[in-house]
């Protein structure tokens, strides 16, 4: 049964984006088309981009890998299994002497255990593992994103110290601004600004929706934390941004929080979406539904966000 690009990105691990430039940049793999032209891709090719993703995010050069047949990227991805050690090439493949994990809550449990015993190179390894295991959507949306809430609500619940949740945090932006290997990004793509307001220390909601949008095909322009909103919308204008993202963890409902969000709509163009989320986002949405903002509450919504922005002229 044939697969719409969307389906194949989903099974595959892999963003359209990415997908469409391995086909006309590598000739990796060759598509049906419908009778109006749209991309469908069968079983094998399925397994291809699987097997493509995971050679590329070990380090190989998609333009070394897209000529070889589906057979011989089996054999490849064989060979690395065998392997241990640096000189693998893959160092998710001998991350720890750990039973098979199978389901996302065994590497969350893990990357907590990891974190509550200081041990940053274990928690870079399972979550390079995970990458390896779910793809780098399944990574983010499924190990990361409720990582990084469990890690949240424990601390808040004092049963992580400070140094715990410092140790957690750090690797977890080391993979969040590290691109996966083989991407690349567009020229004409969109471009989208991401940060937090003045006021707003919290940065990994923001970090990300700056992992999420790549992986999506966007530009990126990350300006990190605590930003004036001024300082926001002239990087917008000047970048002839497609969109700006807000994260907003913390105050909630904070009336300065509020204002600065009814500033920057003011002075974004109108043709620059304004998106806002992060676990804060729900109580301000509640005061400024008259304006137009795009809310979103989760990491599947903002995919949905930014999948419908970028094909708006």
């Amino acid at each position: 049964m044939p697969f719409p690009i969307q389906m194949a990105s989903q099974l595959s691990g892999l963003s359209p984006h990415v997908i469409r430039i391995w086909e006309r940049r590598y000739n990796a793999l060759n598509p049906s088309r419908t009778c109006t032209n749209r991309r469908m891709y069968c079983e094998e090719s399925i397994e291809r981009l699987k097997l493509l993703r995971e050679l590329t995010e070990a380090g190989h050069r998609i333009g070394r890998v897209a000529s070889l047949s589906t057979e011989d990227l089996k054999k490849l991805v064989d060979q690395q299994l065998t392997r241990s050690g640096p000189s693998a090439g893959i160092a998710t493949f001998s991350v720890d002497a750990t039973p098979a994990l199978e389901s996302h809550e065994d590497f969350i449990k893990l990357c907590i255990e990891a974190s509550k015993v200081y041990d940053s190179d274990r928690l870079r390894r399972l979550l390079q593992r995970a990458r390896q295991q779910f793809g780098q959507r399944g990574m983010l949306h499924h190990v990361i994103c409720p990582l990084i809430i469990h890690i949240g609500n424990e601390w808040q619940a004092g049963n992580l110290r400070p140094a715990h949740e410092h140790v957690a945090t750090s690797v977890i932006r080391e993979m969040l601004m590290t691109p996966v290997p083989g991407s690349q990004t567009a020229p004409s793509a969109p471009e989208i600004i991401i940060t937090t307001p003045a006021g707003e220390m919290h940065e990994l909601g923001a970090m990300l929706a700056a992992a999420s949008a790549r992986d999506l095909g966007w530009k990126i322009t990350y300006l990190g934390p605590n930003l004036p909103i001024e300082e926001i919308s002239a990087c917008a204008k000047a970048r002839k941004a497609r969109a700006v993202a807000l994260s907003v963890v913390y105050p909630e409902k904070c009336p300065i929080i509020r204002d600065k969000l009814i500033r920057i709509r003011q002075l974004l163009p109108e043709s620059v979406a304004l998106i806002v989320g992060g676990r804060a986002s729900r109580g301000y949405q509640e005061h400024l539904s008259d304006l137009t903002i795009q809310w979103v509450h989760s990491l599947s919504e903002l995919d949905q966000v930014l999948l419908t922005v970028a094909t708006q002229v």
